[in-house]
């Protein structure tokens, strides 16, 4: 795999999720089956995990990359990068793959450590928010191996709690972030191969020695 663009891997991930979800409502009967424990059964049960899946169907929600995210579109999913930073514990020896992925070339790589910030915007009003929060967890957690294929390697996800950000967004949107920590690993054509087409050998007959012949 050449170099990794997590920030589209992520956004692939979660848009896939997210579209795969509203075709096949009933998975939200798993994913909340929380509320219909006999503790939760009087207050919530099974009436409330289909507003769940009624508000989720019919109410778009956007996937974007964080330019551009509207400030007053509320839900809204939103793609950050925070950091990538190049792993030095995972180094390769002289930056070469140990298999050579390249016929021309020798095959450099560089592991790095990339955190994004998975923005869910929401409006404060309601219990959407914790919804949605939720539904993008469920999503991270299964669709782990489609983020493995596209390159994001060894990952975890943490929460914060929600928060207004007052220089950016309107007063009734709040944000809830998931950090996302991964570790990708991008390949480029290193040194190139020495291209040999032609071997001219020239041998002299007379020093070229025969056969030896023991007499017993």
């Amino acid at each position: 795999m050449p170099h990794v663009v997590p920030q589209v891997a992520l956004h692939r991930v979660i848009l896939e999720g997210i579209q795969i979800l509203k075709q096949n409502p009933d998975v939200l009967d798993d994913v909340f089956e929380y509320y219909k424990c006999p503790e939760m059964e009087a207050s919530y049960g099974q009436s409330y995990i289909d507003k769940i899946k009624t508000w989720f169907t019919s109410t778009k929600i956007p996937v974007v990359q964080a330019w551009s995210l509207d400030p007053t579109q509320a839900p809204q999913i939103a793609i950050k990068l925070s950091t990538e930073q190049e792993d030095e514990s995972k180094a390769a020896i002289g930056d070469h793959f140990a298999d050579d992925m390249d016929e021309d070339a020798n095959t450099g790589v560089s592991p790095s450590v990339v955190q994004l910030d998975i923005m869910l915007m929401s409006s404060r009003n309601g219990d959407q928010t914790l919804w949605l929060y939720y539904i993008v967890s469920y999503i991270l957690l299964k669709r782990k191996r489609k983020a493995e294929q596209l390159g994001l390697q060894l990952h975890t996800f943490s929460a914060t709690d929600y928060n207004r950000d007052n220089n950016k967004l309107t007063d009734n949107i709040w944000v809830r972030y998931i950090r996302y920590r991964c570790v990708v690993q991008n390949f480029w054509a290193s040194e190139d191969f020495i291209d040999i087409s032609d071997i001219e050998i020239d041998l002299d007959a007379e020093n070229v020695p025969g056969d030896t012949i023991v007499d017993l």
